[in-house]
């Protein structure tokens, strides 16, 4: 049933819709919520002070589990009990004009007359008094929920730099950017997104340096996504860009504040969606992939160094399998002798041919990876090196295959780790494949193809209107030696 509803199959099953049209009263609020274990509905008296005929008994409602019911106690409860003018009012409709002039204690309170408003308001930690006869609700955000405790990144390494990450409440992620970015040139808008159930997300920009054609067009794509829920950030993400089949990123999702911090510095825009903990920041092109938080903790020499390095090692990922293929099966000749040898006398017995060799290998590294990423986390850092031991050294002595491929593959693995940004990291794992279908059919020529097909396409496509090449392409490429390849010393 997930699956079908997942990719569209099952649509507009959800009856359960509020309607707009429907006053906010006891009823229609019991009527969206229903009988639900964990939804409370109370009745308190307002005015004790009344004889017993005038007495008004207004309805409670919050959802247990989501509302700080020690403090609904004491903001709002206590005052209720001890304010003169409020056991003393007549009506709802005095009531409601003693709530609206601040009686209560509690500073974040709003009377609503929308349905739907009121609604959300209870599902995402809110206590409503609901007047029937004033068809109005006033309503106190009291948030209480467990939440979990700020810890270091687990998906992104951190030398020098601050060990927090987000976590999946929105309003502690962006009280973890207010805290890098003390600047009332921050700027933090919250959107809705989803229809049955909706979830916020907040668009961080710094609102002088922010380019507020790219703004509105991120915050157009936000409002017109049209989905029941936001199931994970890879579902928000591939409905918030145009480019949903290219197998490159065009988004930069990090869980480090100090990450999102520093580009939103730069003028790039971030999103936070409430519920995950990651942050998304667009524009992202492809030099961004190749940068991280560190790099601006070290020396500058280091670093470039460092960024050449990630860069040369994300080529040799990409195009050492298939240049194994091409040398071997097309052009031997451009061996020397001895290594030449070496080749022939490692493939004598072995039962698999060269191209063989190479898929079989590297087939095997991507299930091993995999395996062990989806292993529990105590045994899944051995499963790697386990099976790269096991399958490498059985294979080599059962002569399937030889000790160069081997070692072609170790080296390709291990290059690729040095790509700071996992997604990125895979989409060159999927054009390593195309490269070596390339070079099985045209050896170096098809590589050659291979790689001005894909220069092409990255050097054509687009982020947000923002070259992906950039700043190697177009009017940008007057900064390429700014902060690329090489970094500049701070000051």
């Amino acid at each position: 049933m997930f699956d079908l509803w997942r990719y569209g199959k099952i649509k507009n099953k959800f009856e359960n819709k509020i309607d707009e049209s429907d006053d906010v009263n006891f009823s229609n609020i019991k009527k969206y919520l229903g009988k639900n274990s964990d939804v409370t509905y109370k009745e308190i008296l307002i005015n004790d002070n009344v004889d017993l005929e005038n007495r008004i008994f207004m309805p409670v409602v919050f959802i247990d589990g989501l509302v700080n019911v020690d403090m609904f106690d004491n903001t709002v409860l206590k005052p209720l009990k001890l304010s003169e003018k409020i056991k003393n009012s007549k009506s709802e409709t005095e009531f409601m004009q003693i709530v609206a002039d601040s009686e209560i204690y509690h500073i974040n309170y709003d009377i609503k007359e929308n349905i739907s408003e009121v609604i959300d308001d209870l599902l995402n930690g809110s206590v409503a008094i609901i007047s029937d006869k004033e068809k109005k609700a006033v309503l106190f955000e009291l948030k209480g929920f467990q939440m979990r405790s700020l810890s270091e990144p687990s998906n992104e390494a951190v030398i020098k730099g601050p060990k927090n990450a987000f976590i999946e409440v929105i309003r502690q992620n962006t009280a973890l950017v207010r805290r890098h970015i003390k600047s009332v040139d921050l700027k933090i808008d919250s959107l809705s997104v989803g229809n049955t159930s909706s979830s916020f997300a907040s668009v961080i920009y710094m609102n002088s340096i922010v380019d507020k054609n790219l703004l509105d067009i991120v915050k157009d794509k936000i409002k017109i996504i049209n989905c029941e829920n936001i199931i994970s950030i890879g579902d928000f993400e591939e409905r918030l860009t145009d480019k949903r089949y290219s197998i490159f990123p065009h988004t930069l999702i990090t869980e480090r504040p100090d990450k999102f911090c520093s580009n939103i510095m730069e003028g790039k825009i971030g999103i936070i969606v409430d519920g995950f903990p990651t942050a998304i920041i667009v524009p992202a092109v492809l030099n961004m992939y190749f940068q991280a938080p560190d790099d601006y903790s070290n020396n500058y020499s280091v670093v470039t160094f460092l960024r050449i390095i990630r860069y040369i090692c994300a080529i040799i990922a990409l195009v050492l399998p298939s240049v194994y293929i091409a040398v071997v099966c097309y052009h031997p000749g451009l061996l020397n002798d001895a290594l030449a040898l070496s080749i022939i006398k490692s493939k004598q017995e072995v039962a698999l041919s060269s191209i063989q060799e190479i898929l079989f290998l590297t087939l095997a590294f991507e299930v091993l990876m995999e395996a062990g990423i989806r292993m529990p986390r105590t045994i899944g850092q051995a499963v790697p090196i386990i099976g790269g031991l096991i399958i490498g050294d059985a294979a080599v002595s059962a002569k399937i295959i030889s000790p160069l491929v081997v070692i072609t593959a170790a080296i390709t693995g291990i290059t690729g780790f040095m790509v700071p940004n996992q997604e990125f990291l895979n989409s060159i794992r999927i054009c390593r494949y195309i490269f070596i279908v390339c070079s099985i059919f045209g050896g170096f020529f098809g590589i050659a193809a291979a790689a001005a097909g894909l220069i092409y396409y990255l050097c054509s496509t687009e982020s947000f209107g923002v070259p992906y090449f950039a700043p190697f392409v177009s009017n940008e490429g007057k900064k390429i030696f700014s902060d690329t390849f090489f970094r500049k010393p701070n000051g």
